[in-house]
């Protein structure tokens, strides 16, 4: 008998899983040798396997069959009927396994709104992971766990499985690379739709690098630049480079990295782009992120109207809800 580690539980492990030793993807197809006893899944000692559970957090497992559903304070079964995907697991331990980043995807989508899950889709596919105990820390390589690719085809493949119309709903507003969840959120308000309380803007390039090309690096401090965001319009033949550059260190004027990435706009200024800077506050208040969603518009050639009361409303009620991240 075997243990399948799903939903939140599952993405807790990921969200640890660096120095977490995993084996290669199983073609498990079956759940019906699925939840040992309560005894026996206790001497698989799962804790030691850096799974998080307990009273209070409960390990979120599969089961194939209603009939076996094996309760108990520590112990959270999900049903799953019919075949298991291809690829769908990792084995950590003997009889222990893990659901894959792209599962838990699916498996998360029912459980949350599309705006919720397209921030799990992008912390999935970015190059950072969420603290239980709040704030957040970068992948030390800044590699995904996976892209946005990988989660399209999955779901794809599950066409009529539970959470496959949400997840691919969420997918339209899921990129590969954001590299904090203020990036996510920005990303987000920016580009969800008006009725979800965005701005409607076409998704960007996440942190591409681009190469400043020999002619301009004389004049600039460095040979590539990552804007946050970027988008390329075409105007009378010439292609404008618009970007949006979340700042991280509003704060601390004195910091090196705020002194950095002050010196990076104005290159990035004089090698022609368009650079609109959006800060914490400003996405903490519709009011105030109307500001940099407008200019970004603009920049696009978009005509975006000042939002009025009702608005305004909807947009900060996503605000809010960006910023709740029920999902730690």
């Amino acid at each position: 008998m075997n243990l399948y580690v799903s939903h939140m539980s599952a993405m807790r492990y990921w969200r640890q899983s660096e120095g977490l030793a995993t084996s290669s993807r199983t073609k498990a197809r079956s759940l019906a040798n699925a939840m040992p006893s309560v005894k026996d899944a206790r001497k698989l000692k799962p804790r030691e396997h850096g799974l998080i559970m307990s009273e209070q957090c409960p390990l979120d497992v599969l089961v194939g069959n209603k009939d076996v559903r094996r309760y108990a304070t520590e112990f959270r079964p999900h049903l799953w009927v019919g075949d298991v995907p291809v690829h769908a697991f990792r084995k950590i331990a003997p009889s222990l396994y893990v659901s894959t980043p792209e599962f838990v995807f699916l498996q998360l989508a029912p459980l949350f709104s599309v705006e919720e899950l397209a921030q799990i889709g992008n912390e999935l596919c970015g190059g950072y992971y969420l603290l239980g105990t709040g704030g957040f820390k970068e992948h030390e390589d800044l590699q995904p766990l996976t892209t946005r690719a990988k989660l399209a085809e999955f779901v794809s493949r599950m066409h009529g499985s539970r959470g496959t119309v949400r997840a691919r709903q969420a997918l339209r507003w899921v990129a590969d690379n954001c590299n904090s969840p203020q990036e996510t959120n920005s990303l987000l308000a920016l580009c969800l739709p008006r009725r979800r309380g965005g701005w409607s803007l076409l998704m960007p390039e996440v942190n591409k690098s681009v190469s400043v090309g020999k002619r301009l690096a004389p004049y600039v401090g460095g040979e590539t630049y990552t804007p946050d965001f970027m988008w390329e319009r075409k105007v009378d033949g010439k292609v404008l480079r618009i970007t949006g550059e979340y700042d991280s260190h509003e704060h601390h004027d004195e910091d090196s990295a705020a002194e950095k990435t002050r010196i990076r706009r104005n290159d990035m200024k004089a090698m022609g782009y368009l650079v609109t800077s959006i800060n914490r506050s400003q996405l903490r208040c519709a009011s105030e992120f109307r500001y940099p969603a407008r200019q970004i518009a603009r920049d696009l050639g978009l005509y975006r109207p000042v939002p009025d009361e009702e608005t305004l409303s909807r947009q900060d009620e996503l605000l809010t809800l960006l910023r709740r991240e029920r999902f730690r």
